[in-house]
């Protein structure tokens, strides 16, 4: 499969990966958003811990906190409306800018309570209580109450960019008792609902009812805080709530601000940290402050224009969850943080979905070409650092730009792509050594029959002329060689045609060659015996003519058809007259044959010319040698010599010679010294060459039956 192959099959892998991850985030959402969402959780915790990282604090914002310790300086087991009613005035002479009440006071208790309450709350014109919605998706809720009248005249409308649809819509409203809401500055929604796994990390802003809107708690705080009027908001659902010409008492100028909001509404809140991250005073000591002038002096200089937010976090309470800071976090908590997201603009924003996408369609385009790059270890180490740089990239990009990128889903992706490239490897080597070792098998096959077809050029007897043994062995390195011998006779009473050959290089380009050399020796000698008749007196001429002829014929051959093959052969070539011991050679380029007699080497027979398809043009000379009763003739190829042991050490020439110059009366002795040496010095070593030996031997004695025999094949 080519490069481009594979990128496609591993990109539509990836892309499939891509389908089925969102598949599983949309179809099992407690699962794997939830997976998600507490990936994003520890980099708020990561965070919290490291004042560097954290959006700076600000003090405006104050917890009045109604606790045990509240409780126990009141001495009162529950505070009634008048100790409400005293902080409310104690606050409002403190000078603080806002108070917001996380309570519903949802109905009378006693007359005199609630009107010190009422009176309290009038006078301080900056108090917020709470009211509750069922927050539900779908169409505008409606109030069975005799409060409809107010909540149709707090109502916000406000301009729109795009449809409110995708808003919560406010069911089933619980406000504040009537005449405690008219003497406050306004009621705001303090209902909020968890994600899936139970975690409060964002909080809606706004409630669709009737034909507006309702604000939350910390929105209205915000808006007045601001000197924004509804009628200077704009909201695009799923994009931002746009505050125009916001005056912050603490800015330098008058400008626009973008609230990033989800499509219901919701604002992620940018938690500092857990619940004691803010600065908290206790409702008794507040509550206490105005019976010493000098303490209520420190409390001004304390809480002066500060947004104070009263809540209950007395053992018992109920409004009490996890956020990513904290497990057990009070949720009025959610509204003072939101406030803080506000004032700070300290916003949290996701990254579109569209984007997202493009992202982590990216993700997998990187892992794809790493597969294609590098080895599979190196594509686990590379695809790692990829899903470690991304993990970065998505912490760095919270950290400092207040962005939150999807973690689990493209870690996810990418973990899942990895899997499937290194199945897909798996199976691709899987088909690739199946294809390789089908392709060894039918090269196999086709060298086994290339070597026996080989074999059949080699002769399955050898002559038998009287008074002479004649012993050929030949052991090829390979299924096919280029080495060769061929022994024959071109007719009765014609010389014996001895032929041995070394084809440059090896394999099947050589075997090839020796096929056609052996073929094209053999043919020509025979034609050229078959045309010629025999007379004793004329065999030392027609010996040195055919070999000359044979040999022309073979190189001019060579040289016309295959140059470009750049391929050629050495050749000994003899034609040995049974009868008188005269053996007539062409040495192309060959190993020297040795003569050998029974006081040892005779003689070498050396080279004519060169070896045959070398060079055109080549006027090969003749020799001759005189082979007396006893003598040996040995004809071998450099795989002989050349030879190496376990060690890498040559059997050299030098062994050869000392073999062949020890005593010895016959072919068949002769050839069993020469191969034991030879095997035992290769031993278990791989074979490097070919081996070929031919031993022709003229008997001693006149009569003697002739030896004849072929090594292996």
């Amino acid at each position: 499969m080519n490069l481009g192959n594979r990128f496609f099959v591993r990109g539509f892998f990836a892309l499939c990966t891509v389908v089925v991850v969102y598949l599983c985030f949309w179809g099992v959402p407690g699962v794997f958003w939830t997976l998600n969402a507490k990936a994003v959780d520890q980099v708020f915790i990561f965070r919290s811990g490291r004042a560097s990282l954290t959006p700076s604090y600000d003090d405006r914002i104050v917890h009045v906190d109604l606790n045990d310790s509240s409780i126990q300086k009141l001495d009162n087991f529950y505070p009634n409306r008048t100790h409400f009613a005293q902080v409310v005035r104690n606050l409002s002479q403190m000078g603080a800018a806002a108070q917001l009440f996380d309570f519903i006071f949802a109905a009378r208790t006693s007359d005199q309570d609630d009107a010190a309450l009422i009176d309290a709350v009038s006078d301080a014109g900056n108090v917020y209580f709470g009211m509750a919605f069922a927050l539900q998706t779908g169409g505008p809720g409606s109030l069975l109450s005799e409060q409809r009248r107010y909540l149709d005249k707090t109502l916000w409308r406000i301009s729109w960019k795009g449809s409110p649809g995708p808003l919560y819509a406010g069911r089933r409203p619980f406000p504040t008792y009537l005449d405690l809401a008219q003497a406050s500055r306004g009621l705001g929604s303090i209902s909020v609902k968890p994600d899936l796994d139970g975690v409060f990390r964002r909080i809606p802003l706004l409630v669709r009812y009737r034909d507006g809107v309702y604000p939350s708690i910390s929105l209205r705080a915000v808006c007045d805080y601001l000197q924004v009027p509804p009628e200077k908001i704009e909201v695009r659902p799923g994009k931002y709530i746009l505050l125009k010409d916001a005056d912050d008492p603490a800015g330098a100028s008058v400008k626009d601000i973008a609230i990033p909001i989800d499509r219901r509404g919701n604002m992620i809140i940018n938690f500092l940290g857990p619940w004691g991250s803010m600065k908290h005073y206790s409702f008794a000591d507040v509550f206490r402050a105005s019976e010493t002038p000098s303490v209520m002096a420190q409390w001004t200089d304390e809480l002066e224009e500060k947004i104070a937010v009263v809540t209950n976090v007395s053992t018992g309470s109920a409004d009490i969850g996890p956020v990513p800071t904290d497990q057990t976090f009070p949720l009025s908590g959610l509204h003072s943080s939101a406030i803080h997201t506000m004032l700070t603009g300290a916003f949290l924003k996701e990254v579109p979905p569209l984007a997202m996408l493009g992202i982590e369609l990216f993700l997998m385009l990187v892992v794809v070409t790493l597969s294609l790059r590098f080895s599979p270890i190196l594509f686990s180490v590379t695809t790692t650092a990829t899903a470690g740089a991304y993990l970065g990239a998505a912490a760095a990009a919270f950290l400092f730009a207040g962005v939150i990128l999807n973690i689990a889903r493209p870690l996810l992706m990418v973990f899942l792509v990895f899997a499937a490239i290194q199945i897909l490897t798996a199976l691709e080597n899987a088909r690739r050594h199946a294809a390789a070792e089908k392709a060894r098998e039918m090269a196999e096959y086709d060298l086994e029959i290339g070597r026996k077809i080989q074999a059949g050029f080699f002769p399955d007897t050898l002559p038998a002329p009287e008074g002479w043994g004649l012993f050929a062995y030949f052991q090829s390195a390979r299924q096919v060689a280029g080495d060769f011998y061929d022994i024959f006779q071109p007719g009765e009473n014609r010389p014996v045609a001895i032929v041995v050959a070394d084809v440059c290089d090896k394999g099947v380009g050589a075997a090839l060659f020796m096929a056609l050399i052996r073929s094209l020796l053999r043919s020509s000698t025979i034609q050229y015996y078959g045309e010629k008749a025999y007379h004793p007196d004329s065999v030392s001429n027609q010996a040195e003519e055919a070999l000359r002829l044979v040999v022309t014929r073979v190189n001019t051959y060579l040289d016309e058809t295959h140059a470009e093959a750049n391929m050629f052969a050495t050749l000994f070539f003899g034609l040995l007259d049974p009868k008188t011991g005269m053996l007539y050679y062409i040495n192309a380029g060959h190993e020297k044959p040795v003569i050998i007699g029974p006081e040892g080497i005779k003689e070498e027979l050396g080279t004519c010319g060169p070896a045959v398809g070398a060079f055109p043009g080549v006027a090969y000379q003749t020799a001759s040698v005189q082979l007396a009763p006893g003598d040996f003739c040995f004809a071998f190829t450099d795989g002989v010599v050349d030879a190496k042991n376990p060690s890498g050490d040559f059997y050299t020439k030098e062994n050869l010679i000392s073999l062949l110059t020890e005593p010895c009366d016959s072919a068949e002795a002769m050839r069993d010294r020469i191969r034991r040496s030879l095997l035992a010095h290769i031993a278990d070593a791989d074979q490097f060459d070919d081996i070929t030996m031919v031993l022709f031997h003229r008997n001693a004695s006149a009569g003697s039956p002739p030896e004849t025999e072929s090594g292996s094949r």
